[in-house]
């Protein structure tokens, strides 16, 4: 098991522990403050890269939401970061820059190039004396703080234990920091989605990951033991962050598969419970129950091609078995 993987073994037995004692539910405000937050930034991001308003307004709303959202967000280096910049840089000369690397990258190789250029750039203004050496670290967290917000689940926040524990791990080249970032953003991304953790869990996590956890196969029977207690009390949201977490654990399990399926048409949404619906005959194109509730989900949407289609699928695998025990 590389190192990685071994990292997300202990995040997602972590995540289990976390969600098992309802520590999760302790932060479902600051989430919800938070997912406010991202929208009205998002807005008045892009107002500032369109032009329609200047930095220093863009300044005053980050301080804003920062004070509004019980200093949760943005971050606090990423406000101390921004005021030093705007009262320390030439206001012309800060606005092109932060305008420029502050667009949403569109992959991994251009933010390693806009963080080349950061660095470059808070070279310059060292050799000036405008800023202090500390900002050669937070200018970074700054850029990818106003990515995170342009695009929340391609682009995470640096967050200092994070990175301080993925350096542990050897999982950052160390020596270069720009590739360090995009070390730490790949690791971000894959641990996210290896771990089923929310966006902000991981942080939330690392106190647990050297405590003695629970064991894998524990954790594979709460979360379907958990996933099945939240269907029966109708949450949804809670249903689906279990079979999620059974997923992480089981990639392609059909008791979670089914569950999602259950969950989202609790929800009401029904599309969303065909699309997992479909996901699971592929998964298991040869289960007779996986097939009815795909088959009554696209009756219940009258989508004739496609339920016709499904029968003739199922039926030459039948006949297809049925030819085989004949021989």
């Amino acid at each position: 098991m590389s190192s990685e993987e071994a990292l997300a073994d202990r995040f997602r037995r972590a995540l289990y522990l976390y969600m098992s004692e309802a520590r999760d539910l302790d932060h479902e405000d600051e989430d919800r403050t938070i997912a406010a937050s991202l929208s009205l930034l998002n807005r008045t991001l892009a107002e500032f890269l369109g032009g329609k308003i200047n930095l220093a307004t863009l300044k005053y709303r980050m301080d804003n939401m920062f004070v509004e959202t019980g200093c949760s967000f943005p971050p606090r280096d990423v406000v101390d970061t921004l005021r030093e910049a705007v009262l320390n840089i030439d206001v012309d000369e800060i606005t092109s820059v932060i305008a420029t690397l502050g667009a949403m990258p569109e992959d991994l190789v251009d933010a390693k190039g806009r963080l080349l250029d950061a660095e470059e750039f808070v070279e310059v203004q060292l050799s000036k004396g405008t800023v202090g050496r500390s900002f050669a670290f937070e200018f970074p967290a700054l850029l990818m703080c106003l990515w995170h917000v342009q695009a929340p689940g391609m682009w995470p926040l640096r967050y200092g234990p994070l990175v301080d524990r993925l350096n542990k791990e050897g999982l950052m080249s160390k020596g270069d920091p720009p590739q360090d970032m995009v070390d730490y953003m790949m690791s971000v991304r894959h641990l996210e989605e290896a771990t089923a953790a929310g966006r902000y869990d991981l942080g939330r996590l690392l106190p647990l990951i050297d405590e003695d956890l629970p064991t894998e196969e524990e954790c594979v029977e709460g979360s379907a033991s958990q996933g099945k207690a939240s269907l029966d009390a109708g949450e949804w949201d809670r249903a689906l962050r279990w079979y999620d977490l059974l997923l992480a654990f089981r990639p392609g399990n059909a008791e979670a598969l089914f569950g999602r399926i259950a969950a989202y048409e609790g929800k009401g949404l029904r599309m969303m419970a065909l699309a997992e619906a479909e996901a699971l005959v592929e998964s298991l194109p040869e289960d007779l129950a996986a097939h009815r509730k795909l088959l009554s989900l696209y009756k219940e949407r009258r989508m004739i091609p496609e339920h016709n289609r499904e029968v003739r699928r199922f039926r030459a695998i039948m006949e297809g078995r049925r030819g085989e025990l004949e021989r």
